[in-house]
């Protein structure tokens, strides 16, 4: 409340300051522009100057005052939200003849042109910046004109642009203050960005599902990708992503510290006696070689990497000329123990097939 009433006395007191100075700004204008009607015009030589200055000083008054009088129109014009074009023009081509007069009247001097000139303008500047703030002043008490947005900052605004734009329309909206404002700001041009991005993502996959581009383009159009991405938020599975990554974070010490390391793969034909094998997913077991060079090959590599599993996937690649990706299919590969064999496992399975056929067993068929 003291704020407030603090606001509205500095208000008040600005305002008697810009009255103060536009009736002096006027004044001068005023004055410039009778001294040029009693001196320029060819009097007779019996008028004298005072009586010069009478005859004068109507019309330098009229000049004047028609700026400020067809402005005034202007700006109730406004206040009932028309745009006044025609009096705003009358009113700057009035201060336009003033100010011109004083210029073009004091050219033999160019002081007086510029001080009795600059008056003019000065006064009418000060005119339209005042009724420009009461007009402001009715409209935003009548509820025609939004509040004012906080003060950011020259800092803020040149550290972030576009969160303070976005916090400076936040908080004419909803009433929120600075911090406060930022804070929804960001997180709403977060929320923007990861929406566009699987938007983006969206529409490629259902442009993909379908061969003719018109159904493409009819099932994007129709789609509310929005909703999608909203919806594939809410369906995300954060403990996952973690469960992942927390895996990808642990030292290799600690997990072989939890799970014993595997026994060296000797020559035997037979894998010795050990757990259980786990099924390896498909997307490993298809990277075993069939062919019996490569799969030697990766064999005597699965062993240089069991006699020393702490070393660098890079520094192993690079010493043996294979890639690093190569070398993390045969880490996973081997802990599946699908190296402890000579035969591939292709090969083994086609000796599995024929042991079924020769003992009397249906031989294996594929499943259409």
């Amino acid at each position: 409340m003291k704020a407030n009433a603090s606001a509205a006395g500095h208000s008040t007191a600005a305002e008697k300051a810009a009255w103060v100075f536009y009736v002096i700004a006027a004044g001068g204008s005023t004055i410039g522009q009778i001294w040029v009607g009693v001196v320029t015009p060819p009097w007779p030589a019996s008028f004298p100057w005072w009586l010069r200055a009478i005859l004068v000083l109507p019309f330098a008054v009229v000049i004047d005052l028609g700026g400020v009088v067809t402005s005034a129109f202007a700006d109730a014009r406004q206040r009932l939200g028309e745009p006044a074009t025609m009096w705003r023009i009358l009113s700057a081509s009035s201060v336009t003849v003033g100010v011109a007069i004083n210029i073009i009247g004091h050219r033999d001097v160019p002081y007086l042109a510029a001080v009795f000139g600059g008056l003019g303008v000065f006064a009418y500047s000060i005119w339209l910046g005042h009724s420009a703030a009461r007009r402001r002043d009715a409209l935003r008490a009548a509820g025609k004109l939004a509040d004012t947005a906080p003060d950011y900052g020259f800092a803020q605004r040149r550290r972030e642009p576009e969160v303070t734009r976005r916090a400076s329309a936040l908080a004419v909206e909803h009433g929120y203050k600075v911090h406060e404002s930022l804070t929804v700001a960001r997180q709403q041009l977060r929320v923007e960005r990861r929406n566009a991005a699987l938007a983006t993502h969206i529409e490629k996959h259902m442009r993909a599902q379908h061969k003719d581009p018109i159904l493409a383009s009819i099932a994007v159009t129709t789609a509310d990708i929005d909703a999608v991405a909203t919806r594939l938020m809410e369906l995300f599975d954060a403990e996952a992503w973690v469960r992942s990554l927390s895996v990808q974070l642990v030292p290799r010490s600690a997990v072989e510290a939890v799970e014993p390391p595997q026994p060296a793969i000797d020559d035997h034909p037979e894998p010795a006696p050990g757990p259980e094998v786990v099924m390896p997913p498909a997307d490993v077991l298809k990277r075993v070689p069939t062919k019996q060079a490569e799969y030697d090959r990766w064999r005597q590599l699965w062993a240089a990497l069991v006699a020393e599993p702490d070393v660098d996937n890079k520094v192993f690649a690079d010493r043996h000329a294979i890639s690093v990706r190569q070398v993390q299919w045969i880490r996973a590969v081997g802990m599946t123990r699908l190296l402890d064999s000579p035969i591939p496992p292709a090969g083994r399975l086609v000796q599995l097939a024929q042991l079924a056929q020769s003992n009397g067993h249906a031989p294996l068929e594929t499943v259409s």
